[in-house]
């Protein structure tokens, strides 16, 4: 039979995943244990406290009365031993186990998972990581840790939110189908608006495109072809239409060079100034990795340091395709 005084960490950990997440397999997923390992864990912690402690539900684990009297005392105690897994605990990364969720623009993945693959799962083979394409704000959930990190190119601003410059955005670029006659004129605002612009915009932050807007401010008329999150739909309907797209990746231009029905053409300091000014108004500029104040663990530390030099690097390399 157990007892309380041989309540231990990782089932403390494992207490207040099932209770956040109300389903077992996204408890297993966030401690990067296995459902059954979380299956005999509160199976233990049910004989330790003589209750249930969850109710299940076809929607989830329900939590009883006991449980909602335990949390508060279960964080405030894992909050004392991450400060001493975090000063004290020697961290080796072959041993280190866990989960790490990181949401990501679309032209970024690529080069995360790569990050990931080659720089930290060498190292570190026992972490996992959940990569998905960034296509909401979703700055609260990066606060409340429910997400670990968001590689953008933009900063933000926000309560519990941090960031690390990984890269600077310099250069700026005109994307279209290899034949495109932009590519052969000297890409000025009134060359430019003869064409639809694509956006390729992950937030609809902006009421219209900065290209759509700096036209208007010149009276020159340029139509809007749409909205993607999408690169590979924007590739998709660039090569097949008029529309050209405005792009500061590097990644997505090193992704351009392996499509042959799509070319760039480089936008001139002048104008590209501009729309880095106007960019800056509704978000600084900047290739960014983005956590929370929730998790200060050796082990999360350690994956956000690999993360910002991998794309530093990852980011350096493309600059020089």
């Amino acid at each position: 039979m157990n007892k309380i005084d041989q309540l231990n960490y990782n089932q403390l950990k494992v207490f207040i995943a099932i209770y956040e997440h109300g389903q077992s397999h996204q408890a297993a997923n966030e401690l990067g244990m296995t459902a059954s390992g979380v299956s005999r864990t509160l199976k233990i912690l049910r004989d330790t406290f003589k209750d249930s402690l969850f109710i299940r539900r076809c929607s989830g684990f329900i939590a009883t009365e006991k449980t909602h009297q335990l949390i508060p005392m279960a964080k405030s105690l894992v909050e004392q031993y991450q400060k001493i897994e975090m000063q004290h605990s020697v961290f080796t990364p072959a041993e280190s186990g866990g989960q790490f969720v990181i949401h990501a623009y679309d032209e970024f993945v690529y080069a995360v998972q790569k990050v990931v693959r080659n720089d930290i799962l060498t190292e570190a083979p026992n972490l996992r990581f959940d990569v998905r394409v960034l296509t909401h704000d979703c700055s609260t959930e990066l606060a409340n840790g429910d997400m670990d990190f968001i590689v953008v190119y933009e900063g933000f601003n926000g309560k519990n939110l941090n960031y690390e410059m990984f890269s600077e955005t310099d250069s700026l670029y005109i994307l279209a189908r290899r034949d495109h006659p932009i590519l052969s004129q000297v890409p000025t605002l009134k060359n430019l608006s003869r064409y639809s612009c694509l956006e390729i915009d992950n937030y609809d932050d902006l009421s219209c495109p900065l290209l759509v807007n700096l036209c208007r401010e010149q009276n020159l008329c340029m139509e809007v072809e749409g909205y993607t999150d999408s690169l590979a739909s924007a590739m998709r309907l660039l090569s097949e239409t008029d529309a050209i797209t405005l792009s500061c990746n590097q990644f997505t231009r090193q992704f351009v060079n392996m499509l042959p029905g799509i070319d760039y053409v480089k936008l001139p300091e002048e104008l590209a100034q501009k729309c880095r000014v106007r960019r800056r108004e509704n978000r600084e500029i900047g290739n960014y990795v983005l956590f929370g104040n929730t998790n200060h663990s050796a082990a999360f530390n350690w994956v956000k340091s690999k993360l910002i030099c991998g794309l530093e690097r990852e980011w350096r390399l493309a600059s020089e395709d």
